[in-house]
């Protein structure tokens, strides 16, 4: 018997496709819809917060749809999901180009916020971990990294078809360049997993000549329904919630910075800062998931995100406050990439998507409500101080427990293929 090293070329197009999937995809549908609110307010006659209510209704449906997402991904053709996904999300942007009344906006948010879960929040990590088993943090980091540098791309793109075109053709380009770009990997590259009756390979898969294949049903890993009962799997659900809930800050971080005394365009900076460092964090914790023992990398960011929130809670002066957000965003690369990539160690191929789909949805209604929950604090105590303060002792608690699900993970094993019926 020999054996060799896959090395096919395909895997690379799926990573490509994942890229522009989180450069594009994320960046038009995640972060831009806030870019119309003035518009909208002024053409509909509502006020910020019923237009804002949309984002809402938004990330209430992408939440009740997690709870299917992941079981959907595995009974229906990926090409044929992420297409029809996209397809669907585009058509909503172009209708709303259409809409003459606060309630179509509510109506199209809710169906956007069901359409876009599976192939922007779960199809990136989904589809790496099962095209790569050599190279996954690296390939997982730069492709999920690429969704910040979206929004740095798209918002003032999308900033100038409004200025300049109107909201009405800015709706109608963003629907354009969704498709164009996205649908061509979408229809022809997004296979769920590779087929190995076909030959196909993840990349770093050991071929192991003279033996059969195994099937895709012996692919290692734990039943979602056993991976539940697990320890690591409700410590990494409390990560998720966590680590949510200190993001839900970022929010308010200009106001902080102006209640300090800085300037709005400063406190604008200091955000600039915070995305810069997610950025910088997302793409350097996947390399280093994949050279450097994982309880250490884990450590670090963590370490790297208390001392951003420590930081900002003292200083009232620009550049140490830029500072403290740039190590603030660096640290948000555990929970937007180390914990699916630790999800994908704990319990294997198997059942990922499912897994990983139950994780986010705790994590989505922890984003949801925690924007509120330090809007609350900060009406209560007249300080966001307590919020940034919480915020170090939630990751100090969040960096614990997902170094104990690493070290508590299952032992994964896969079954002989021939042990099942053809």
């Amino acid at each position: 018997m020999t054996v060799a090293r896959n090395t096919t070329w395909r895997p690379w197009l799926v990573f490509i496709g994942c890229c522009i999937l989180s450069l594009v995809g994320f960046g038009l549908i995640v972060n831009t819809p806030g870019l119309y609110f003035t518009t909208l307010c002024a053409q509909l006659n509502v006020s910020r917060a019923e237009i804002a209510f949309a984002t809402s209704i938004m990330a209430i449906t992408g939440a009740l749809t997690m709870l299917v997402a992941g079981r959907i991904m595995k009974l229906v053709d990926s090409r044929v999901l992420i297409s029809v996904c996209i397809a669907a999300v585009g058509a909503l942007f172009f209708a709303q180009s259409l809409f003459t009344q606060l309630w179509q906006f509510y109506v199209s948010f809710g169906l956007m916020g069901i359409f876009y879960v599976i192939p922007i929040a779960l199809a990136p990590s989904v589809l790496l971990s099962n095209w790569f088993e050599d190279k996954l943090g690296t390939v997982m980091g730069i492709a999920l990294g690429l969704s910040g540098i979206g929004g740095t791309v798209f918002n003032p793109i999308v900033s100038s078809f409004i200025t300049n075109l109107g909201w009405r053709t800015s709706y109608r380009l963003t629907a354009l360049i969704l498709v164009v770009c996205i649908l061509p990997f979408s229809m022809l590259v997004f296979k769920f997993r590779p087929d190995t009756a076909k030959g196909e390979q993840a990349f770093g898969h050991t071929i192991s000549t003279g033996t059969a294949a195994a099937s895709n049903d012996d692919l290692p890993g734990l039943e979602a329904k056993v991976a539940y009962k697990t320890p690591s799997f409700i410590l990494l659900v409390i990560v998720s919630v966590l680590l949510q809930i200190v993001a839900g800050l970022v929010q308010h971080v200009s106001g902080y910075e102006v209640s300090r005394g800085l300037s709005l365009e400063q406190g604008a900076v200091v955000v600039s800062g915070i995305m810069f460092g997610a950025a910088i964090g997302k793409a350097t914790i996947g390399i280093l998931l994949d050279r450097v023992p994982t309880k250490l990398v884990i450590a670090g960011y963590g370490i790297l995100g208390i001392a951003g929130w420590g930081l900002m809670s003292v200083t009232n002066v620009v550049t140490p406050a830029t500072i403290a957000g740039v190590l603030a965003g660096t640290g948000q690369g555990v929970v937007l990439v180390a914990l699916p990539w630790l999800i994908r160690k704990a319990f294997g191929q198997r059942d990922y998507s499912e897994i990983l789909s139950i994780v986010s949805m705790f994590g989505a209604i922890a984003s949801a409500v925690s924007v509120t929950l330090h809007g609350y604090i900060y009406d209560s105590t007249g300080s966001y101080v307590p919020s940034l303060l919480g915020n170090v002792a939630l990751y100090v608690v969040a960096i614990i427990a997902a170094i104990v699900a690493f070290t508590m993970r299952p032992t994964i094993t896969t079954a002989p293929a021939h042990t099942k019926e053809q």
